[in-house]
């Protein structure tokens, strides 16, 4: 499935560190109320891979859905907007952000379904 633009976010990490290749971003979003036409802000917290485990705490970055890692992870880090030099004066942003790394599919399931494939091709049953 292509990246459609709503599964793109802005947001600030608050929380690394504590899982492994994992941090945590809030993504805030700003709209107005139907009725009382007043603005409201409403937050949600996703759990992103972090695959070099660059982020840091208030980071401003941005986060892209793709492959579920795991049960509640189902974004990654695309990159990292801006940070806090007074914070980590010695931690310049990274340019690139390593793409996850995967486990290959197995081999064999692929196999066994082309020589199913392949009978089904050979010997057609002709029903009527």
């Amino acid at each position: 499935m292509p990246y459609q633009p709503n599964h793109i976010f802005k947001g600030v990490v608050t929380k690394v560190g504590v899982m492994r290749k994992t941090a945590t971003v809030t993504v805030e979003r700003i709209f107005e109320h139907p009725k009382i036409l007043k603005e409201i802000k409403r937050h949600k917290k996703f759990l992103v891979h972090d695959e070099n485990e660059v982020a840091r705490l208030d980071d401003k970055v941005t986060i892209i859905h793709g492959s579920r890692t795991s049960r509640r992870k189902a974004f990654r880090l695309h990159s990292i907007t801006s940070r806090d030099t007074r914070k980590y004066p010695d931690d310049p942003i990274p340019q690139s952000i390593a793409k996850p790394s995967f486990k290959p599919r197995k081999v064999e399931n692929s196999r066994v379904l082309e020589a199913i494939h392949a009978q089904r091709i050979e010997n057609p049953t002709v029903s009527a």
